[in-house]
């Protein structure tokens, strides 16, 4: 089967992409000039897609408007997310139910088959994903949406992935790993020192740490738990994937079976 993986930046995708043989990839026949890093590899039996989207609701749609989104059978909305919850520490891989955007104006839900996939191979289930319109860097932040009682987790992206996705009548489904507790400060203001592709700016860099030095182990440390973060979501698609590959030829058929016949 053909499975299309987004993340947003390259380090949520490298634990994944050093376990596979993945390649640059561009589509045949497909004239526009690509602006984002597009990969494939085949795992297993399935021929896996993976779009590196940049952060953010701009790049998302872009990216996404920019393949052939109706050559996959399914989408996984993947990568980091905050925790807005103190039950879901770092590491956790969770699924969503659906994706909502900051504003509430727009909510999209996840595929139930792709959601309880997800959920029986190990995912912890929340209702809501939260895709805000910029870096949640702050506790007091992560706090104030967690007592909103909307969502459990926070990125920037997923509600747009999904909403592309269902256009092109594609199912999908939400699944991140989280990188920072609802308790927890990001060591810097990542939307200084890093760019929307998740390149980084040294001058900014250098600059938040200059300013604040103390910081240095901090930064340290939140980069070590978010590459075990990405880890733990690597360990999880190697496994969600084999599932998907054993499951989807029945699921489907019976989508299939229940389109009503006019």
């Amino acid at each position: 089967m053909r499975i299309l993986v987004t993340f947003a930046v390259k380090a949520e995708f490298s634990p994944w992409s050093s376990r596979h043989p993945f390649v640059p990839y561009e589509f045949h026949d497909y004239e526009r000039r690509r602006e984002f890093d597009l990969f494939k590899a085949n795992i297993g039996p399935n021929e896996v897609t993976v779009l590196l989207t940049g952060m953010g609701k701009e790049n998302a749609v872009k990216a996404m408007d920019s393949i052939p989104l109706a050559a996959h059978d399914v989408c996984i909305s993947s990568g980091l997310a905050g925790s807005l919850v103190g039950v879901l520490p770092p590491r956790t891989v969770v699924t969503a139910g659906s994706a909502q955007s900051a504003s509430g104006s727009f909510k999209i839900a996840s595929d139930h088959f792709l959601f309880s996939l997800a959920y029986g191979c190990g995912a912890t289930p929340v209702a809501v994903s939260l895709t805000a319109d910029k870096i949640i860097s702050t506790a007091r932040e992560k706090e104030d949406l967690g007592e909103q009682g909307i969502a459990r987790i926070v990125e920037m992206e997923s509600t747009h992935i999904l909403a592309a996705a269902q256009n092109a009548r594609v199912p999908a489904v939400i699944v991140r790993a989280v990188s920072d507790a609802a308790d927890e400060d990001l060591p810097v203001d990542f939307a200084r020192i890093l760019d929307t592709r998740g390149h980084l700016k040294v001058g900014g860099l250098l600059k938040e740490v200059g300013l604040n030095p103390y910081r240095i182990p901090l930064l340290i440390q939140f980069g070590r738990q978010s590459r075990s973060a990405a880890k733990s979501l690597a360990d999880f698609l190697d496994d969600y994937l084999l599932a998907l590959a054993k499951r989807w030829p029945t699921a489907a058929q019976e989508r299939i079976e229940e389109v009503p016949v006019t």
